[in-house]
């Protein structure tokens, strides 16, 4: 199966082309598509044009991440969004194919604002293309997206939160209150690689990411703060928790490698040592207990 990606540089196709490299190499098992099989092109705004041709011409499925979502002008918007996927659509015809198509929305497709009415016009786009060539097309409205990758102080609060919390730098949280609908990028990949083989979640003319946390902005704040903390209070967050394990997941891709290491207290004495290395409220600890020869500790 050839796969077209565009926007293969971009936060969500760097996710998605680094799955199916593994699943490619055999490293990733666990999804319905054969390895063996798969061959990624990758397509983004610095590749050479002629290659649209050549990938439109032998792609089996094509993922379009591309796109705009902070320009200069924002006449940009309807360029980068709509005009893309228009030659994107283009091209498949004139190459006489008609392989499914999937396209990157958004939620804001519903509002009534530049960004929103560029991707909105890309939606009917894709939909006017399905009823001309019959294609099978595949229309996601993402609401926020976060995970590893992901650009800061760009379009994502949690990234831009993740990374400035985790290099010391100061965020500014303008109402705590507001409840943001998240999706987490790997359930996001799962979910593409899931169609490649018809098993995408369909809700009307739309398709969905099946798992979508809801929290306020000041939830996500103190929780990165916690994680923050943790190094020096010894303890780890409650991995227990779905949205709570996927945003400590975030955070550590950005914190530097030197924040990785953090000192522990040495208790000696005649007997040997002991030293506490994570501690919780509800799991135990773990420590390392040094006893000198013929010493007999706790009953150990």
């Amino acid at each position: 199966m050839n796969i077209l990606v565009t926007g293969a540089k971009g936060f969500v196709g760097r996710n998605l082309v680094s799955q199916l490299h593994n699943i490619e190499s055999g490293k990733a098992r666990n999804y319905p598509v054969s390895g063996t099989e798969l061959k990624v092109f990758e397509y983004d705004v610095d590749s050479d044009p002629a290659e649209l041709d050549v990938y439109c011409k032998n792609a089996d499925f094509v993922f379009n991440l591309a796109g705009v979502n902070r320009p200069k002008d924002q006449s940009e918007f309807m360029k980068g969004n709509f005009g893309f996927a228009s030659l994107l659509l283009e091209t498949l015809k004139k190459q006489g194919n008609a392989c499914p198509v999937m396209i990157s929305s958004s939620t804001q497709a519903a509002l009534d604002n530049p960004y929103g009415e560029s991707k909105r016009a890309g939606e009917n786009l894709l939909f006017e293309y399905a009823e001309e060539t019959g294609a099978r097309v595949l229309v996601y409205r993402f609401p926020n997206v976060f995970g590893k990758w992901c650009r800061p102080n760009y379009n994502s609060a949690v990234a831009t939160f993740c990374n400035n919390i985790a290099n010391d730098l100061p965020i500014q949280v303008n109402d705590p209150k507001v409840v943001m609908n998240l999706v987490y990028v790997d359930d996001v990949v799962d979910e593409l690689i899931a169609a490649l083989s018809g098993g995408e979640h369909r809700e009307g003319n739309y398709c969905a990411v099946p798992v979508v946390h809801t929290i306020t902005l000041g939830g996500i704040v103190d929780l990165l703060h916690s994680f923050k903390e943790m190094p020096g209070n010894l303890t780890v967050p409650d991995l227990g928790d779905p949205f709570t394990k996927k945003l400590y997941s975030t955070y550590l891709s950005y914190l530097p490698k030197e924040k990785f290491i953090y000192p522990v207290q040495m208790k000696t004495d005649d007997r040997g040592s002991f030293t506490e290395i994570i501690r919780t409220p509800d799991r135990g600890q773990f420590s390392v207990n040094i006893s000198k020869p013929g010493v007999t500790k706790g009953q150990h």
